[in-house]
């Protein structure tokens, strides 16, 4: 019997300032491309059915940044945080069963992670989909439409995994041995320890 795959949108968060950075993480170099381009492409190259990139400025400012194939939705109050940016994406949703939330900084998720998690969420479309390994818990997250409200309710840099604790709410964690999910770059100390330990490591394969 073919398995039907979930309609699952992916919304990539894009917007903000990076204060804890000190500059545009967005745009740092890491082989040969900018960071979000990165998220992007591997966004872009997987099952998903959609890619909307959540901005807070219109993309021709943005440097060296090819959007194409993804649908823009720019919105100067998602640079309050992630709540804002996500609800920013769900208005312009496409009749999703459930929407992936990628973050931009994470510059090693690769197409075959992300349609790894797709994969679990169309076992499973009530169930939210976090990867993890061992005892951490990485991005991206799946949410499933029936709580597309209750992601709406969220404001500020409230994250959607606020309401991972929430009543009813089913929960399915999924081993991922690749480190895309495990690797975010918040500072300068991990930006360097990323191009120390994998600017050169080209192939890295997802499972």
């Amino acid at each position: 019997m073919k398995q039907i795959i979930a309609k699952v949108s992916g919304v990539l968060l894009a917007a903000g300032k990076s204060t804890r950075m000190g500059r545009d993480k967005r745009f740092l170099p890491f082989r040969g491309l900018p960071l979000l381009q990165h998220a992007v492409n591997a966004a872009l190259g997987s099952r998903l059915h959609e890619v909307i990139v959540v901005l807070d400025e219109a993309p021709a400012r943005l440097p060296k940044l090819d959007l194409s194939g993804c649908r823009v939705v720019v919105d100067p109050a998602a640079c309050l945080g992630q709540a804002e940016a996500l609800k920013s994406g769900l208005q312009a949703l496409d009749g999703a069963d459930g929407c992936m939330e990628l973050m931009a900084d994470q510059p090693l998720l690769t197409p075959a992670t992300i349609d790894h998690l797709i994969w679990a969420f169309s076992q499973h479309p009530d169930f939210w989909i976090v990867p993890t390994i061992e005892d951490m818990q990485g991005h991206p997250i799946t949410v499933p439409a029936a709580w597309f409200p209750r992601l709406r309710e969220l404001g500020g840099d409230t994250p959607a995994r606020a309401l991972i604790a929430s009543r009813g709410l089913a929960l399915r964690l999924l081993k991922v041995d690749h480190p895309g999910p495990f690797i975010d770059i918040d500072t300068a100390t991990q930006y360097s320890l990323l191009l120390r330990r994998h600017e050169a490591a080209q192939g890295l394969q997802a499972t």
